[in-house]
């Protein structure tokens, strides 16, 4: 729930970017907060308050009235779960399913994010430019992560009939390189649980916000 309450807490937000997670995970929680946009530079997001608040310059980035600052999309998700449990962002104990939770959890967040943190600005890491190899090999690879992750998809949603972060992250990922068409072709699976994370009234308020498109 977006406020102009300046006693809300701020989520630094890069519209379009990884913190549409963090806008949906909030809402759904019901949670109020302030969005603060950070641009898009040359090297990434640049605003002095983001970067204040989190010198690595990453959203989605949280600053608490208190000062407390949370940062990293996983570490918002499982503050929000131990908060609000009902919201099933995590499967419960007794169904088996933590597990594979975890595994695919880090999977996201450790092989293929790091993806986009080296492919989407390669000048940072070596001396080419946006269509240098540095960004035709990371998109490869992260192609050939995305169709590991298919195939390990379940119906409707990737843990099967439980919902849980894991199809919100999906959602998120179909959004960029290598875009929703070539999933519709090559990842059907995960496209489709992207596609019913879409039609969410919650995630429609967030693609409003940020101004990307909605899945084809």
């Amino acid at each position: 729930m977006v406020s102009l309450n300046p006693t809300d807490p701020i989520l630094f937000v890069g519209n379009g970017g990884g913190s549409m997670l963090a806008e949906i995970v909030l809402g759904m929680a019901g949670v109020r907060f302030r969005v603060q946009v950070a641009g898009w530079g040359d090297n990434g997001l640049e605003s002095d308050g983001l970067h204040a608040s989190n010198p690595l310059g990453q959203v989605p980035t949280l600053v608490f009235p208190n000062g407390t600052v949370l940062t990293e999309t996983a570490a918002i998700i499982l503050t929000i779960h131990d908060s609000r449990p009902d919201l099933e962002l995590v499967p419960t104990g007794d169904s088996g399913l933590r597990p594979s939770f975890w595994r695919w959890l880090m999977f996201i967040n450790a092989a293929i994010y790091p993806s986009f943190t080296y492919g989407d600005y390669p000048q940072k890491w070596a001396d080419q430019d946006q269509e240098g190899p540095l960004r035709t090999r990371t998109d490869q690879h992260r192609k050939r992560l995305m169709l590991h992750l298919e195939q390990q998809a379940s119906h409707p949603w990737f843990l099967g009939e439980t919902f849980s972060a894991l199809d919100l992250y999906i959602w998120m990922l179909i959004q960029w390189r290598p875009k929703p068409d070539w999933y519709q072709t090559h990842a059907p699976k995960l496209y489709t649980i992207a596609k019913r994370v879409d039609d969410l009234t919650v995630t429609k308020r967030v693609i409003a916000r940020n101004g990307v498109k909605p899945l084809p």
